[in-house]
């Protein structure tokens, strides 16, 4: 079950476990700390292994950025497609953008996987054992569901 948490601890629980962590971030950022604001959603699954960050880009289109511990690793798959469900169920949100850095092998398919397509690169944008990456951008929109 998805759940909307307003609960840092859980929150940076998650982000900042070891080994999720380093995934998630460049090499210029040091801690997370959970931004906790009206606008932006985050969803967990029941067992608190699993994050989803939403943040709007505008009135119908949002960015999400995925976490998830070590434990629902090769497993998230549930937890993501939930999510997406949750949040176009009780959203305004039409569009749902990710971007993952292209070295992120297990993300690229796990977005792959539940639906997102490829709509894009963004050149040298992601800064990694201080070396630039590009990140591919996906999106789903709310039309797409059916492929889930």
């Amino acid at each position: 079950m998805i759940q909307r948490c307003i609960d840092p601890s859980v929150i940076s629980g998650i982000i900042n476990h070891p080994k999720v962590y380093d995934f998630l971030t460049d090499d210029n950022i040091k801690n997370h700390i959970p931004v906790i604001h009206p606008s932006i959603i985050y969803l967990v699954d029941e067992t608190k292994q699993g994050v989803i960050r939403v943040d709007p880009m505008n009135s119908i289109s949002c960015y999400v950025h995925i976490a998830t511990t070590p434990t629902m690793w090769g497993n998230g798959h549930k937890f993501v497609k939930d999510a997406i469900e949750w949040g176009f169920k009780n959203t305004q949100y039409l569009k749902i953008v990710a971007i993952v850095p292209v070295y992120n092998k297990e993300t690229l398919k796990l977005v792959r996987d539940v639906g997102f397509k490829e709509e894009g690169i963004c050149t040298r944008s992601f800064l990694k054992n201080w070396k630039l990456h590009d990140q591919i951008i996906f999106g789903l929109n709310k039309g797409d569901m059916s492929c889930l």
